[in-house]
């Protein structure tokens, strides 16, 4: 099933990121050059994982769906641990942005296999804005 979160959803404050989710700003409008050199220091995968989630604002996506649609594939035995090593290329950028990671993550409920991801949808618009040269 198909999960959508508004902006103002209270399960954005129950996500499972710790480390870079906390403390530093969320991204905002004023954020535009700043996002555009964020995309622009991505590693190629942590590119294509964070475009996915960013043509999909609000939605929760699993991570086996990432690994099939944004990687291309195959899902191998543990997609949730492929994901998360692809997010882990976007070190550098989230370092040198002064911002949160722009991106949540909820651990699978238990009894249930995998982590789903979703970007805020004023997130989402704040680095589509940046790629359309609205900078």
């Amino acid at each position: 099933m198909t999960e959508y979160l508004s902006e103002v959803d209270p399960r954005w404050a129950e996500h499972s990121g710790e480390e870079g989710h906390y403390g530093a700003p969320e991204w905002g409008p004023e954020d535009l050059e700043r996002a555009a050199t964020f995309s622009a220091e991505l590693a190629l995968q942590a590119r294509q994982v964070f475009e996915h989630l960013l043509r999909n604002p609000g939605r929760r996506i699993h991570c086996t769906e990432l690994v099939d649609k944004a990687l291309g594939g195959p899902n191998e035995s543990d997609p949730a641990r492929r994901v998360a090593g692809v997010l882990s290329g976007m070190s550098k950028a989230h370092s040198n942005s002064e911002r949160r990671l722009p991106f949540y993550w909820w651990e699978a409920s238990e009894g249930s296999a995998g982590a789903t991801y979703a970007v805020r949808p004023s997130v989402a618009a704040v680095f589509l804005a940046a790629q359309l040269g609205a900078v």
